[in-house]
């Protein structure tokens, strides 16, 4: 079984100095001529996987990986809303808001989870990140048409002040002991994203596309490569693609040591078949390792999560909820499967 091979292999390490040389036609690995297997692969956990998740569904639901659904959110609204979730710390927020009109989107009500109790409100944001003390959110707040403010506010929903004035096309992703990260001018042709000094504004550093802010590091994006900034020393290492994909989405862990990064390809070459191909970079030596069961077909591109546990398994929410450790053979499976109107990205938690 696939699953049961070794996980992936090292193939790439950074360059700091000029570019590696070019490497013979036989050496890159060859392009798949038909899609990958479908589905996860791996082995249902005899003793379960002992994953809990919030579901981004409207509303969201409570979904133990081993047992199946526990509940939705009491309290929060349901219909057709735009659901997002996040992990501040060990607990999740809520963002939910109604889909957009032509008029524009309206704010989104943020919802901090107490289990299956009724959640807090935080009150209404345009967008919302986690804080770096892991007890906080920072949010855009609209105080009127094309007026808005950042505020960092605790999880308790006491406010650390009135906040400043803010673009409200601003869009606040995560902040880190170096900065808050946000992207500016989201949609135009103007779009950059930079790290900046909450308390006083001052651009840290900006680029094009920071795809991640992981403890002392910014993962950049570049088009045919990525890009491993340290912010304490300013070294920069350049580190291959191992799958020709401009456009991943990148995870750092907790400890913010690796990066799981997702190279899912909306339609395979000459077929309308989803694929997903997850790695894991390490942002110490900038190497990669491919996990198990990669690539595979997929239904669920853009209805699936990924998320990491305290304990540093990378969890895949895709049809059914898989764990794996780095340097495990395999994925460990839950027992319970999603249905359809369950499949959403989602967030551990605790």
């Amino acid at each position: 079984m696939a699953a049961l091979v070794a996980a992936g292999c090292l193939l790439t390490s950074c360059t700091s100095g000029p570019p590696a040389p070019v490497l013979p036609p036989s050496s890159p690995r060859p392009a798949p001529t038909t899609p990958p297997p479908t589905g996860l692969d791996g082995l249902v956990a005899t003793g379960g996987i002992g994953v809990e998740l919030l579901l981004a569904t409207s509303p969201p639901t409570v979904f133990d990986a081993d047992s199946g659904v526990r509940g939705t959110l009491p309290g929060v609204p349901g219909g057709p809303r735009v659901v997002s979730v996040l992990r501040v710390g060990h607990t999740p927020v809520v963002l939910t808001a109604p889909t957009c009109q032509q008029s524009g989107c309206a704010p989104a009500d943020v919802y901090v989870y107490l289990g299956l109790s009724p959640p807090r409100s935080l009150g209404k944001a345009v967008s919302a990140a986690a804080g770096a003390d892991g007890t906080s959110v920072w949010l855009i707040r609209e105080d009127g048409p094309d007026l808005c403010r950042l505020e960092h506010v605790a999880l308790t929903g006491d406010s650390f002040g009135r906040g400043t004035v803010a673009s409200c096309r601003t869009l606040v992703r995560v902040e880190t002991a170096h900065g808050l990260l946000i992207t500016v001018g989201g949609g135009t042709a103007e779009t950059v994203d930079v790290l900046i000094d909450p308390a006083t504004g001052r651009t840290v550093q900006q680029s094009p596309r920071i795809l991640a802010a992981a403890g002392d590091r910014l993962v950049l994006g570049g088009l045919t490569d990525l890009a491993v900034l340290d912010l304490r020393s300013g070294a920069r290492k350049s580190v291959t693609l191992p799958v020709p994909q401009p456009h991943p989405y990148v995870l750092p862990s907790r400890d913010g040591n690796v990066a799981a990064v997702d190279f899912g390809t909306p339609s395979f070459p000459g077929t309308g078949t989803q694929t997903r191909d997850l790695w894991l970079l390490n942002l110490a030596d900038c190497t990669w390792q491919q996990a198990p069961s990669m690539p595979f077909s997929t239904e669920n591109l853009k209805h699936s999560g990924l998320e990491w546990t305290e304990a540093g398994d990378l969890v895949l929410d895709d049809g059914v909820v898989g764990a794996w450790h780095p340097g495990e053979p395999a994925w460990r499976l839950g027992k319970a499967k999603l249905a359809p109107a369950q499949q959403a990205a989602g967030v551990a938690t605790s």
